[in-house]
């Protein structure tokens, strides 16, 4: 069974499907091979293999079923994290993709990527998942272990499942978008339900999920709920949404859109068909999004340590309107400096002992043309700050008078 989180896996168009979602609690995973005396502490509390149960109310019809486990990777090193279902084979936990190394070996949240389960391994009712890791394989000082945050059950049913349909209508196949598109759905058979449309876009964009893939459909799950993505609709037909573009990327591929409709009453979702061949038009700005280089593995700094990565611009500054950085990290409050080529931008972002996903203004002063050097320092004497792979993203905000 395979833990890649292509975007092969989560709902695509046409699919009928309803979720069901765990969030209890905080999920802690401890490895019972633990040496460290404050690990074996906390493994006493936290040990793997807890039972965690999850009922799941209606299999009829169903044709396959999936995971999404919304996680922090742990310590690093942390390995062969799994799961199972009601005591049934071991399962591995979506990684990161694209990693030059041992994705164990970066700092990572997952908080989209979904991973294959058997239908056979699920019931009616009440369902136990168990969670599990091996040992630290680098960076090791006998602490494996990770956080879950909640996790979610998808059930996919044949079309004979009774299910809402719709239908994007704006924007056409092959039409062109600028700055604050509308979005627009409607049903082929005007019916009054209490529905809910959550629209999904295809296109390039800092990676949300944390699985390693800049191009792809872009949300997040945070406690079973869908965020990150283009907007939301609860009021009647035709579910109007404004999508935000204003710091979208130029785009080198068309955009495809796809909207999630859900009957509140039943809880079973559908995906449109995807409307694609969307093209993003805007004549007199641009916005470029610079990825980072040389990410380090162990991408977290303590005790006086300072880390950084590297991000090439190869665009006009003259031109440049606003800048900002965008970074998936952890424990990001305990930083005492996140800078770019020796400028402090901020002294700390997010939170302390949890994810956090940060947009930075950058001042334009900062900015270099040709290679930039983000970085990040901290004294802490407690956890690390870290920025998760596949590390920062700069994007900069171009005025182009006119010229494309």
């Amino acid at each position: 069974m395979t833990s890649d989180p292509s975007p092969l896996y989560g709902p695509l168009p046409g699919d009928v499907f309803r979720e069901y979602t765990w969030k209890d609690d905080m999920i802690r995973v401890c490895w019972r091979g633990n040496q460290n005396p404050a690990a074996q502490g906390l493994c006493a509390t936290f040990p793997d293999m807890k039972e965690y149960c999850l009922d799941i109310g209606d299999l009829d019809g169903a044709l396959k079923a999936e995971m999404v486990f919304e996680y922090w990777g742990g310590h690093l090193g942390t390995s062969d994290q799994k799961f199972k279902v009601n005591g049934g084979e071991f399962i591995p936990l979506p990684q990161p993709v694209n990693a030059p190394t041992a994705p164990e070996w970066y700092c990572r949240n997952l908080l989209g990527p979904a991973v294959p389960i058997l239908l056979s391994d699920l019931k009616v009712g009440r369902n136990v998942f168990q969670f599990a890791s091996g040992p630290q394989t680098k960076y090791n000082f006998d602490w494996s272990w990770y956080f879950g945050y909640a996790f979610t059950v998808r059930v996919y049913y044949d079309a004979a499942k009774p299910h809402p349909t719709a239908q994007v209508t704006s924007p056409a196949p092959g039409s062109s978008i600028g700055d604050w598109p509308l979005l627009e759905s409607a049903r082929p058979h005007r019916v009054d339900r209490n529905e809910r449309v959550d629209y999904v876009g295809y296109y390039e964009d800092f990676d949300w999920e944390g699985n390693g893939i800049y191009r792809q459909w872009h949300y997040q799950y945070r406690f079973g709920e869908m965020t990150r993505h283009l907007g939301t609709a609860v009021t009647a037909v035709p579910y109007g949404v404004v999508w935000d573009t204003t710091w979208l990327p130029d785009q080198d591929e068309p955009i495809k859109i796809m909207a999630r409709i859900t009957d509140r009453w039943t809880g079973i979702s559908t995906m449109t068909e995807a409307v694609d061949s969307i093209l993003l038009v805007r004549p007199n700005r641009s916005v470029r999004m610079y990825k980072p280089y040389d990410v380090p593995e162990n991408f977290g700094v303590r005790v006086g340590q300072r880390k950084g990565c590297k991000i090439d611009v190869n665009g006009d500054l003259s031109r440049a309107r606003a800048a900002r950085l965008v970074l998936a990290g952890w424990s990001m409050a305990h930083a005492d400096e996140i800078g770019l080529n020796g400028h402090v931008v901020v002294q700390r972002v997010g939170r302390t002992d949890d994810y956090s996903y940060s947009v930075i203004e950058v001042p334009l002063d900062a900015l270099r043309e040709g290679t930039n050097e983000f970085y990040l320092f901290s004294g802490t004497e407690h956890h690390a700050a870290e920025v998760c792979w596949p590390g920062p993203v700069l994007m900069v905000a171009y005025d182009l008078g006119g010229q494309r």
